[in-house]
This record gives structure tokens, C-alpha cells and sequence, in this order.
């Protein structure tokens, strides 16, 4: 009689235990689903939805980031690198040298590289912003933080001597503007166009170094090859100024549209 009144009881304690625990995880998945509904409605609130929800309780930490970090493209990058550096450095050299020329100020009779390699060490993209989806382009705003290691050498050929110049501890802050031309055919991209926003400014560092000379054995050289770096920078790569680069074959529209508002007209004259 005891053995039949403790198995009674014991079916009875395993099934009210099991009762007990499945009402346990229903309440545990119940309140997991609410928190995720929770969480994702807090996703899509901005800045202003939380002001007026937190009135004046809104804390000051809490920040909404324009840029969105990249992680997974630096590494990507960093892969990439030995290649897109290699090929860069013949496009750079290519399309920068007439510039040179084009800049070279008086008192230099030629300006030229004699060796342009970008190192090892990939840029770094802090984070990418989707300025706008127009139609046929996409305009993204990438936060460009660069240190390398690149092997850079100027030929600066003067009315006296030959004096090779290494721009040596380079560094590149800056933001750079891509716009994608998009094209029905193959492969759907017309072009890329490529600019550094001129706020923030571009701030591009670096120390020049003769090799088998001193840079004070002709005065100003380095003011001068300074200035026409600046210069090229502001005047080529500085939004609005642009690189445009063709691909796939396609036509491309480069035309910029302007907007212009008239405030005011003195002494006009029919």
C-alpha cells in the first residue's frame, strides 16, 4: 500500500515539476520576444523621438553616429591591398605627373617621380555614409584615415642641381566623396567619380627628405614643392573638382548641375 501511495505521489510531484517548468519557459520566451520587439522599436527612434520621449531626462552621452563603421571592409581591404596598391600607384603616377608639370612653379625645370610604390599598410576607413540615392547614382561619403608606409620619390630637376626629394611620414585625414554612375549595361556602372570634401578639410601630412643632399642647399625648394602639393590637391581633388574614372566602356555624363539664387543688383544698367 505505501509502494502504490509513493508512486502516486511521486507521478504526481513529476507531473505538476513538469507543469511548473514549461509555464517557466513560456514566461521566459514571452518576455525574450517582448524585449526584442522592445529593442528593435528602439532602433528606429532618432534623436528627436528620444527628446520628447526622455523630456528632460535625456542624457547627453547618447549619440547617433553619421558614419557607420566598416569593420569588415578594412579587413577585406587589408587583403586586397598588395594588389590595389600596386595597380594605384601606376594610375596615381600616370595622372598626376602632367599635374606636376602643370604646377611646376619658377625656378624648377622639371618635376617628376622617380619612384612611387604605397607601401604595405592599407588605408583605414573609420566609416561610410550614404549621402543620398538619386536616381542613376549612389553617393557615399567614406571617413578616410591613412598612415602608410608608401616609398615616394620626387625627381626635382633646377636651373643648378638634380636633387631627388623622399616625401616620407605621410599621413592622410581626410573625406572622400565616390559617386557611383549607374548604367543599364553591363556592368550596370558607368563610371566612378572621386572628390575630398573640402569641410572637413583635407589634411594631408608629411616631411620632405633629400637624398644625398640637404634641402638647405637650395633655399625655398621646399616651400615650393609644398605649395604646388596644396595646390594640386585644392584645385583637382577638392569637391566640387573631381576624378572621374570610365568603366565598362559606357558613356558618361560628367556635366555638374550648378544652383544659383540671385540676392541683389547694383547699377544695372539696360
Amino acid at each position: 500500500m505505501g509502494l502504490i501511495s509513493g508512486m502516486v505521489i511521486g507521478m504526481l510531484l513529476g507531473i505538476a515539476l513538469m507543469a511548473a517548468m514549461k509555464k517557466a519557459m513560456m514566461y521566459r520566451s514571452i518576455k525574450r520576444i517582448s524585449k526584442a520587439v522592445d529593442i528593435a522599436v528602439l532602433g528606429d527612434l532618432d534623436r528627436d523621438d528620444l527628446k520628447k520621449l526622455c523630456a528632460d531626462n535625456y542624457p547627453e552621452w547618447i549619440s547617433f553616429p553619421l558614419f557607420e563603421q566598416v569593420k569588415w571592409l578594412n579587413k577585406q581591404l587589408s587583403k586586397m591591398w598588395p594588389f590595389v596598391a600596386t595597380a594605384a600607384s601606376m594610375v596615381i603616377k600616370e595622372s598626376v605627373e602632367p599635374l606636376l608639370e602643370q604646377y611646376r612653379p619658377t625656378g624648377i625645370t622639371s618635376l617628376k617621380f622617380s619612384k612611387l610604390f604605397l607601401g604595405n599598410v592599407a588605408p583605414k576607413i573609420e566609416g561610410i555614409r550614404i549621402q543620398s540615392l538619386k536616381k542613376g547614382q549612389i553617393i557615399m561619403d567614406l571617413d578616410l584615415r591613412w598612415g602608410g608606409d608608401p616609398s615616394i620619390i620626387l625627381a626635382v630637376q633646377t636651373l643648378g642641381p638634380s636633387l631627388p626629394i623622399q616625401l616620407k611620414d605621410l599621413k592622410v585625414f581626410t573625406v572622400v566623396r565616390v559617386i557611383f554612375q549607374l548604367a543599364e549595361d553591363i556592368p550596370c556602372i558607368s563610371a566612378v567619380v572621386v572628390a575630398l570634401l573640402s569641410e572637413p578639410k583635407p589634411k594631408i601630412d608629411y616631411t620632405l627628405k633629400a637624398i644625398g643632399g640637404s634641402l638647405t642647399a637650395m633655399p625655398g625648394l621646399s616651400d615650393m614643392v609644398e605649395d604646388t602639393v596644396d595646390s594640386i590637391v585644392s584645385d583637382t581633388l577638392q569637391w566640387p573638382h573631381r576624378i572621374v574614372v570610365p568603366i565598362g566602356g559606357v558613356p558618361v555624363d560628367i556635366r555638374c548641375l550648378i544652383k544659383m539664387r540671385l540676392v541683389k543688383i547694383r547699377n544695372l544698367v539696360s
